[in-house]
């Protein structure tokens, strides 16, 4: 049997202008219908993404382009996310990720179970303290915006611990990595 996990993207509390909440998930029934996605289409393990497709979220790597704002609002939990090389049209690219420690993750399910929206989450944090050095400049001076997937509860207790950042252009139509864009 293949019991999937679940992983957040999350808006942080700094990112005023960014509304949407979404949240990467699997489950048993997708095993059972089929409905498992697929990894993301590389031209090697580990390599770049060749091919645009709705990719499992736990095959998600830095580097990777997102398609983020086609994403239903309205949803809470995906199991993919809509990938693209990043030669082509997209909006997010994962920038940095991190492993939380116990400690880490507790700390920040405690904070987001007290509707504590000021403090930022150790998550928030490791990609609000990564986003200057990827983009080329300070998160407030930046036209960019950023978010994370983490993990769930659920996707906690069966291993889950990685945190990835993902850098957003609102207004899409990014090619190529926004690294040093000083956008």
């Amino acid at each position: 049997m293949n019991l999937r996990t679940r992983r957040l993207l999350a808006a942080p509390a700094l990112a005023v202008t960014l509304a949407v909440t979404l949240a990467g998930c699997g489950s048993l029934l997708d095993s059972v219908l089929g409905d498992t996605p697929e990894p993301a289409q590389r031209d090697e393990p580990g390599g770049e993404i060749t091919a645009s497709a709705e990719a499992d979220v736990f095959s998600l790597q830095v580097g990777d382009c997102l398609n983020y704002l086609e994403t239903s609002e309205d949803a809470s939990e995906f199991s993919s996310l809509p990938t693209v090389p990043c030669s082509e049209l997209h909006d997010a690219e994962i920038y940095a990720e991190t492993t939380l420690t116990e400690e880490q993750y507790q700390a920040d399910l405690a904070l987001a179970e007290s509707g504590d929206t000021e403090t930022p989450t150790h998550a928030d944090q490791f990609c609000y303290d990564g986003f200057a050095t990827f983009v080329g400049m300070s998160y407030e001076e930046s036209a960019l915006d950023y978010s994370y997937l983490a993990p769930t509860e659920e996707g906690w207790a069966q291993g889950d611990d990685v945190v990835q950042c993902l850098v957003v252009h609102l207004d899409g139509g990014v090619t190529g990595t926004m690294r040093d864009s000083g956008l």
